[in-house]
């Protein structure tokens, strides 16, 4: 069998984008620990993955997609609502 690769030692950003669906799932984990721990709804970690939720909330793996679902509503809840479009 094949050696299982930990996806933990690569980047939060290039997990979430990885073409094997077990990373974007310890991605999309990591974002939700990440979004909880920022203490300015308005810092600029939110920014970054604003362009990226789209594809968070569409994965193409069914497992992958609900814990996507999970990091982008961590991400309406902590980010401002001027950074999440939440009113």
């Amino acid at each position: 069998m094949a050696e299982e690769v930990d996806f933990n030692k690569l980047p939060l950003e290039e997990r979430v984008q990885h073409k094997v669906w077990k990373a974007r799932v310890s991605g999309y984990e990591g974002c939700v620990k990440h979004f909880k721990t920022i203490d300015d709804e308005n810092s600029n970690e939110f920014s970054k993955y604003v362009s990226l939720l789209k594809k968070f909330v569409v994965d193409s793996n069914a497992v992958a997609q609900e814990k996507g679902l999970d990091a982008v509503l961590t991400f309406v809840e902590c980010a401002s609502p001027t950074i999440s479009g939440r009113y």
